[in-house]
């Protein structure tokens, strides 16, 4: 009786199937649900994995993460909440295109900031360098692995490894027509010149600089130096630090000033507490 009188009336019960039979605004707070758990999701893995602080803001990863979030968490849902109506004609390809839009601005989101993920720390003279691994020669990369100088990249955050002039002369003049005349990256880009951080710790010890050096050229730091020295137990004293230098802002780089050992990244401009802030101070002229 009652089905007699709905297709009377030229209407029919709603399909637990048809997901699209719902209200415009259940509609853009589903599609704004699951936009956010993507984006949720992608945030974790920059965060935590491809850039760990403070490598995000040092590498100028906002730039491009900010039009990932505009497009997937915001213009997104809009779209969907000004579009949708039950019932309309093309509505599915309207839900398409958007869908697509998304997919897209994820995808080049995702790729841009991957390539330029922080892949090694590179110590160099009296200075640590961020370098993205798509900014070295893979064939020389592979070499060095392959020759126990480079280990794998760790799942999260940068390899840490230092770059030494080499002491023959015939390689120092190599080297020297290569970045001089020729464009080619220094040695902080070249992993050929690459060995393991610890083999350069007595490097580290004569170039680091004491902490509290910092925290008087910077008073603003002081709360960020003694919550770092009561999280690592060690006192100021045995606290150092050298510039690290990233695509976007410099910061600290602390080590243990009796071992060179790397402690932590501190969030705070290396340059005033007396180091040299010459980014061409780094390059190291060979011996004749």
């Amino acid at each position: 009786m009652t089905t007699d009188v709905l297709t009377a009336t030229g209407t029919t019960p709603s399909s637990p199937r048809d997901w699209l039979a719902v209200s415009r605004g259940r509609a853009f707070l589903t599609h704004l649900g699951l936009s956010a758990t993507v984006v949720g999701v992608v945030c974790a893995l920059i965060f935590f994995v491809w850039y760990p602080y403070p490598y995000f803001h040092a590498m100028g990863g906002w730039n491009v993460l900010r039009v990932l979030i505009g497009v997937d968490l915001v213009l997104g849902p809009l779209l969907t909440l000004i579009v949708f109506k039950p019932g309309k004609w093309g509505l599915k390809f309207d839900l398409a295109f958007i869908a697509l839009v998304q997919i897209v601005a994820l995808v080049y989101g995702l790729t841009a900031i991957y390539r330029e993920r922080p892949s090694f720390t590179v110590f160099v003279i009296d200075r640590f360098v961020v370098v993205a691994e798509r900014d070295v020669n893979r064939q020389e990369l592979a070499a060095a692995r392959e020759a126990g100088r480079v280990a794998d990249k760790p799942f999260r955050g940068p390899l840490l490894v230092a770059a030494v002039f080499p002491t023959d002369l015939a390689t120092q003049q190599r080297l020297l027509d290569e970045t001089v005349f020729r464009g080619l990256p220094d040695i902080e880009r070249r992993p050929e010149f690459w060995q393991p951080f610890a083999d350069q710790a007595a490097v580290v010890l004569r170039a680091q600089q004491p902490l509290s050096a910092l925290r008087e050229a910077q008073p603003a730091a002081g709360a960020a130096i003694d919550a770092l020295s009561e999280s690592l137990g060690l006192p100021e004293s045995r606290l150092g630090y050298l510039p690290l230098m990233a695509k976007n802002r410099d910061v600290a780089f602390v080590v243990d000033a009796e071992t060179g050992a790397p402690l932590d990244v501190l969030d705070v401009d290396p340059w005033n507490g007396g180091a040299d802030k010459s980014r061409d101070s780094a390059v190291e002229q060979p011996a004749e």
